[in-house]
């Protein structure tokens, strides 16, 4: 059974930017033609504009960078966040960065931050460009990525609290540079319709989804020494209600790479039942809209290299690998354009955990197919410390509890709480920052310093 998104229950109803309302990334036309958009930065538009081959710039690219650093503090939230999510996932559509925010492109702060970020050359603008390509949706499917650059270091850092340089970069480097535009946008958009749609804890960007973090460090196994600089990643991780991680690889083609990668998941999973290291993989084929029969050939060939690495890397019998490596089509997910099927909304995908190796289908959310992390140490607590994130959807955010990290900075300095300086009146000593009734409520903690 198939559903449009627009029929479905959603946690973000009033969101211009909902699924239902963006533009499909795969259905949609936009990479019927290459995988790379065509992107442009402030200096490289300006060399082009002084050779003659471009005409009058958009508006939204013609700020004048000189004013656009005596406002860099202006509008600083709606900065961070868009810094936020291109920290983690790297390159998103305009309206995918308005999904994950909660902002509205419409509005004239995100407009201005829009301009000032791409003056400042801290973001590119991308374009999808084909004959006759107008409308509308131009606009809302533009992409975003950060400028090749020390900019972030230079500018944004040195205005930051810590607890804001955290929420913004997970407490990792800002990475820039390339990456594979159509790759990155199918997983954000898969990632924005799971935290819309599904009864997920949280999800988290490819910067989340490193093999060495992830599947050793995060549960306190020795990383191997093939790992210790290893780039190898997932695409994005969805966390389950109970904490398993759902790591997602997406794909539209298979390569020695690609094996590469399967067979370091395999053997992270072939010696840590998912009761302890609490994660599967999931590789979810994309192949192009005109694939035809080529599309079939592709999953056949993911299919037949998994059931390799998991022969390869068996487990035993109390941990098989075979039940924690998965394979679907976009298509069995989303079958037609802003619609999903039932699949998808049980994420059911296939492994290869039958007799002999036969394929068999499971819902990755039903806990009674696919066990949770029951011993591993706090397995729901990514989704609490997530919450401070900006590379995580707003609505994942919201209502969440988690450590304060102005408080942990005090107990470091062994003091039961934030110490106030004293005032002396009327022979008594008291607190500045102390409350003294309902008039005056006692000091809080800026903003800016809160996680």
């Amino acid at each position: 059974m198939t559903y449009r998104l627009s029929e479905l229950p959603t946690t973000t109803p009033d969101d211009p930017h909902r699924s239902a309302n963006r533009v499909d990334p795969y259905w949609g036309g936009v990479w019927q033609h290459g995988s790379v958009a065509q992107w442009t930065s402030r200096d490289h538009l300006g060399r082009m504009e002084a050779s003659g081959l471009t005409g009058r710039r958009p508006r939204a690219l013609a700020t004048d960078p000189d004013v656009a650093l005596n406002r860099i503090g202006w509008d600083w939230e709606a900065k961070l966040d868009l810094l936020g999510v291109l920290s983690s996932w790297r390159t998103v559509t305009a309206e995918q960065f308005a999904a994950f925010t909660g902002r509205d492109l419409d509005d004239a702060k995100v407009r201005r931050v829009l301009g000032d970020l791409f003056a400042l050359e801290l973001v590119d603008i991308g374009a999808l460009w084909t004959p006759g390509s107008r409308g509308p949706n131009q606009t809302r499917a533009r992409m975003l990525r950060p400028t090749v650059g020390h900019r972030f270091d230079q500018l944004i850092r040195p205005r930051m609290s810590y607890p804001e340089w955290v929420s913004v970069t997970a407490g990792q480097a800002f990475l820039t540079g390339g990456q594979y535009d159509r790759h990155n946008t199918l997983t954000v958009e898969l990632a924005l319709r799971a935290a819309e749609f599904l009864p997920v804890a949280t999800v988290l960007g490819e910067r989340q989804a490193q093999v060495a973090e992830l599947a050793y460090v995060a549960t306190g196994a020795p990383v191997p020494p093939t790992l210790t600089s290893s780039q190898k990643t997932g695409d994005a991780v969805i966390v389950r209600a109970d904490g398993l991680r759902i790591v997602v690889e997406t794909t539209a083609s298979w390569s020695k790479s690609a094996e590469k990668k399967a067979e370091a998941w395999a053997r992270a999973m072939e010696h840590r039942p998912v009761e302890d290291a609490g994660f599967v993989v999931v590789f979810v084929v994309a192949d192009r809209t005109d694939a035809g029969e080529t599309r079939k050939s592709l999953a056949a060939q993911v299919r037949k290299s998994i059931a390799r690495t998991v022969r390869a890397r068996p487990g035993n019998a109390h941990n098989r690998t075979a039940e924690r490596m998965l394979v679907v089509d976009w298509r069995d997910w989303f079958p037609a354009a802003h619609t999903v099927s039932e699949q998808f909304l049980f994420l059911t995908a296939d492994r290869p955990s039958g007799r002999d190796g036969t394929w068999e289908q499971v819902s990755l959310l039903d806990v009674a197919e696919l066990q949770g992390p029951v011993a591993m140490e706090s397995p729901t607590a990514v989704a609490h410390f997530a919450s401070g994130l900006r590379l995580v959807p707003h609505q994942l955010r919201e209502g969440m509890t988690r450590p304060n990290l102005s408080d942990i900075t005090v107990r470091r300095f062994g003091l039961p709480s934030i110490p106030y300086p004293l005032e002396h009146r009327g022979g008594k000593h008291r607190g500045l920052g102390m409350e003294r009734g309902p008039a005056v409520p006692a000091a809080t903690i800026p903003p800016r310093l809160v996680f």
